[in-house]
């Protein structure tokens, strides 16, 4: 309570001051950032509350900005010091109307930081993971539940958990992240994705996770547990198999290509529909007819992506454009009303060509103009189609 009347103080401090009126918002954003770091990297939780409560924000704004920009912060992210990093923005951001006061609202931090970081939600705290970084997953209890090594996330047995525990894995544009289940199933994820999914499978029953975006499961066999993996409309049960899922909002369907073994389809709010697919088959709930529909493709199209690959096969304008914002993290505007209806086949490697190489391709096949300004700081960079 007293950090809460703390705060709220010095709510009522800025709230009358002028010292971010003359302020950008870019300057503003810089300066929070800054904060954030220096307050995590030093360890000055406690001394910056006592800092605060005495602040005149008009008087003393330039000695604060200057001690702020000495140093450069490191990329330190103990999940431990999230709810702190939540306080402290939300009492700086409050000349733009935002305002945190506790570990709950962590989104709002987090969604700031969607094109740098992999999120790991345990319930209790939230992770920011480095793809270069490594470290162990914790439950609150104490027990080691995981371990992170660069772009993949391990998850043991953890046979002494006794608590049914789930966890929440968030895939920012612009990245991939692999991801191994108690049970050995292996699970790539694409850019845009996150999935929830139990620390410990049941040992008896079910073995489901929750996935919105697009994932590839390589699902480790066991009959007497099926896999389930359930999205928005479909739920898709198997034994021990591989397949892709892609059921993004921008997308006209949602998609299984079983690649081998066998999976059951089925909308999710009638699971008696089930459709069985083969190897080769893709089943996709058409969202306007509202029906799931099977097909034989060729399955390299829609599994690529997991070495880099992107690949369009008649996707509607829209929809490329959707999907291109994911890969690359950018923001994509289009005021080229002649080119909306126009479908395009086309593949590239995000490993190897940049958005401006997919763009100087894509007018090859229809011409446009465009222009690309990049972000500052790690920021999306902006693309605009004419």
């Amino acid at each position: 309570m007293q950090q809460k009347e703390t705060l709220l103080t010095l709510i009522k401090k800025l709230k009358e001051s002028t010292g971010w009126k003359d302020k950008s918002d870019k300057e503003f954003e810089d300066f929070s950032q800054e904060l954030i770091g220096r307050i995590i990297e030093e360890d000055l939780v406690d001394e910056s509350f006592e800092f605060l409560e005495g602040l005149d924000v008009d008087k003393d704004w330039k000695s604060l900005e200057a001690r702020m920009t000495k140093t450069k912060v490191k990329k330190l992210y103990p999940k431990r010091i999230l709810k702190y990093a939540a306080i402290f923005v939300g009492v700086v951001s409050l000349g733009i109307g935002y305002v945190w006061l506790s570990d709950n609202n962590n989104d709002a931090i987090l969604s700031g930081m969607d094109g740098e970081y992999v999120t790991l939600d345990t319930g209790s705290d939230r992770t920011l993971i480095e793809s270069h970084g490594s470290h162990a997953v914790t439950l609150p209890s104490g027990e080691t539940v995981a371990v992170h090594n660069g772009d993949t996330l391990i998850y043991g047995s953890n046979e002494e958990i006794k608590d049914f525990v789930y966890n929440e894995l968030n895939i920012p544009n612009g990245k991939m992240f692999t991801l191994v289940l108690s049970d050995g199933t292996k699970i790539y994820l694409n850019s845009g994705t996150r999935i929830k999914f139990p620390v410990k499978f049941p040992e008896n029953g079910r073995r489901e996770v929750l996935v919105y975006g697009e994932a590839y499961f390589d699902v480790t066999k066991d009959e007497n547990r099926p896999f389930v993996v359930n999205s928005k409309e479909v739920a898709i049960e198997v034994l021990g198999t591989q397949f892709n899922l892609s059921s993004y909002d921008d997308q006209n369907e949602v998609a299984t290509v079983l690649v081998e073994g066998s999976v059951s389809l089925s909308h999710a709010e009638n699971g008696k529909d089930g459709i069985l697919l083969k190897p080769g088959e893709k089943g996709a709930w058409n969202r306007g007819k509202g029906i799931i529909e099977v097909e034989e493709v060729d399955v390299s199209l829609h599994t690529g992506w997991v070495n880099g690959e992107v690949v369009f096969r008649n996707a509607p304008f829209t929809e490329l454009l959707a999907s291109l914002e994911r890969t690359y993290n950018v923001k994509i505007e289009n005021t080229n009303d002649s080119i909306i209806g126009q479908t395009f086949s086309a593949r590239f490697n995000r490993n190897v060509e940049k958005i401006e190489d997919v763009l100087e391709a894509l007018r090859i096949i229809t011409p446009f103009e465009y222009e690309v300004v990049d972000g500052k700081k790690g920021k999306k960079k902006d693309v605009k189609i004419k």
